[in-house]
């Protein structure tokens, strides 16, 4: 019910604020980045050396991990990492590559929440606004033990909610 919910309400902000999306300007133009900056191959070499130190210690030795950024042409700079302390019982790769599969999990909750901020930042809703606001069915009086007038854009996109998974 939570992701249904989260889900819900990141579609009808974005159907509700699309009209006020605007796409960049000559005056505001996206950033053009390139793997041949120097300032960029310094930024992610320091990044790379932070990320190799930081895996060092033993308590990161069962974390494995890839990264990837990119701009709208290229792959700017990957890294991965396989955990030194793996439980060879658990299925998954035995090495981390630029093609090892993750389970994305909930990572659109990400998005809904990267543009809930962004339409907030815009001033066309507010993070204190409570969800009842968006969605209709949740209007009215309240039966259950789920207090809807009390959650907001702001507690659900910090996952504190209190809405159980399975309501």
């Amino acid at each position: 019910m939570y992701m249904y919910l989260f889900a819900l309400v990141g579609s009808l902000l974005a159907r509700s604020a699309y009209a006020r999306c605007y796409d960049p300007s000559p005056a505001f133009p996206p950033p053009d980045f390139s793997r041949d900056s120097e300032g960029l191959k310094w930024t992610l070499a320091h990044i790379e050396k932070s990320l190799k130190q930081t895996v060092s210690d033993e308590i990161y030795a069962a974390s494995s991990y890839s990264i990837e950024i990119t701009s709208s042409k290229e792959t700017l700079w990957s890294s991965h990492h396989t955990a030194r302390d793996r439980n060879e019982s658990r299925i998954g790769t035995k090495v981390v590559t630029s093609n090892s599969v993750y389970r994305i999990a909930s990572i659109t909750k990400t998005f809904t929440t990267l543009g809930i901020l962004q339409q907030h930042a815009a001033g066309n809703l507010s993070l204190d606004d409570p969800i009842q606001k968006y969605i209709a069915e949740l209007q009215g009086p309240e039966s259950g033990n789920i207090p809807w007038k009390d959650i907001t854009l702001r507690t659900l996109a910090s996952q504190l909610s209190g809405i159980p998974r399975e309501c």
